[in-house]
């Protein structure tokens, strides 16, 4: 099943669309950098879920 989930602590409304479940950690880049984030299993208000930074 595919998931939008919301970057969260970065600058700019980050979203990552997978089929990744809760717990895996995916590399992507925000302000010219790459992070880490764990997607996790937290649903949010807009119906995305919340991918933690791991950095």
């Amino acid at each position: 099943m595919l998931r939008r989930y919301t970057l969260l602590r970065t600058s700019g409304p980050g979203r990552y669309d997978t089929t990744r479940p809760g717990g895996t950690v995916i590399t992507h880049h925000v302000d010219g950098r790459t992070q880490r984030f764990e997607l996790t299993d937290v649903p949010l208000g807009d119906g995305t879920y919340a991918a933690e930074p791991v950095d």
